[in-house]
Formats: structure tokens, sequence, C-alpha cells
């Protein structure tokens, strides 16, 4: 007596549609995770530019004895690079209004997705406010 055995290579149409199933869920959270990571670091360098500005600030302050000069052309000398520092998306940061007592960096480009988490940031140093844009961080002393 002779057996004969075939045998059945192959997937089948569900174990394709399964495996293209999970591959798809993994790019889609890979995405969202490199959305999430790329906002959250362009807040961060945003957040460390503004702390350069300010700290430059205090030494023009500790120099001169009064902010009222502070414009970015009188700042510049103080900051890494002798250049004002742009914001995560692009863009120089300005300093506007100097008094006294303080001053406003602008930061354009700022996404509404970014707004609140970088206000949040901002609101955390006793020094800083913040507009409802997103676009004005005034200093004060």
């Amino acid at each position: 007596m002779k057996r004969s055995f075939t045998s059945v290579l192959g997937v089948t149409l569900l174990e394709i549609m399964l495996v293209l199933a999970i591959a798809a869920m993994i790019i889609v959270m890979s995405i969202r995770y490199y959305q999430s990571a790329s906002l959250n670091e362009k807040i961060a360098t945003t957040l460390n530019n503004v702390t350069a500005i300010v700290a430059a600030a205090e030494s023009y302050l500790a120099a001169t004895g009064t902010l009222a000069g502070a414009t970015a052309a009188n700042l510049t000398p103080y900051l890494p690079g002798g250049t004002m520092p742009f914001s995560g998306w692009g863009g120089s940061m300005a300093v506007t209004n100097p008094s006294a007592n303080g001053y406003s960096i602008t930061i354009p480009s700022i996404p509404t997705a970014a707004c609140t988490p970088f206000t949040n940031l901002i609101k955390q140093n006793s020094k800083l406010s913040i507009d409802t844009g997103c676009t004005t961080v005034t200093v004060t002393e």
C-alpha cells in the first residue's frame, strides 16, 4: 500500500490580511510618535532660545545697569554665535519694546498645536508671560 502525502504550501488570504493590518498599525503609531517627538523638540528648542535671550539681557543689564537699550543689536554680543536665535519652526526671534524694567521677545511661526504646551512651559518662569497668540513673550525684571 502506498500512501500519498500532499502538503499544502502557502498562506491564506486571512493570514496575509492579518500581517498587513499589524504592519499598518505599527506604521501609524510610528508616524504619530515621530510627529509628537518632533513637536516637543521644536518647543524645547524655542524655549532654550528664549532662555538664551533672557540670559543675554541679564548680562546686558549687569553691564549697563538698565534694560532700556536692550535691542536685538545690543544683545547679540551676549548671545551664543553672536546672532539672534531662530524659533524651532524657523524665523528669527526679535527683541522689542525695551524699557527700564523689561522687554518683549517676538517669536514667529508657532503653530496652534504647540501654543498650549509652550505657554505652560513659559508660565513656569515668574519673569515670563506670554500673549494668547503665542507670538510675544514679555520679560519683566
